[in-house]
């Protein structure tokens, strides 16, 4: 059975401007067929994501930093997963760096604003 591995070196991951102001991408893998995608978010020192809601699922790890969602605290090594109706908001005052996995394609999918 032949595996199929993908090494995407830390120092090759290529930072672009995210989709609201004061944060960035980084893409590590999509999956065409299916429009899963991992990815680390680069949040800014006082960066928003406003209030909005996933077609489908979310998971993010918050690999450094400090956050809330919707006004819960969040620091490096919390985890949180978002679905359909679900809706949140994400802030820092200090900045921070989540590792997200979405199964579907937010490039073609527009998030819901609330």
């Amino acid at each position: 059975m032949a595996l199929n591995h993908l090494i995407t070196v830390a120092q090759s991951a290529k930072w672009e401007a995210g989709f609201f102001e004061n944060t960035e991408l980084a893409f590590l893998w999509e999956e065409k067929e299916t429009g899963r995608m991992v990815f680390l978010l680069k949040l800014l020192p006082g960066s928003i994501v406003p209030m909005h809601e996933h077609p489908r699922r979310e998971l993010a790890y918050l690999l450094e930093g400090e956050a809330l969602l919707n006004g819960e605290p969040l620091s490096g090594g919390d985890f949180l997963t978002a679905y359909g109706n679900v809706s949140h908001e994400v802030t820092t005052e200090t900045g921070c760096i989540f590792f997200m996995y979405i199964d579907y394609d937010f490039k073609t999918h527009d998030f819901v604003s609330l």
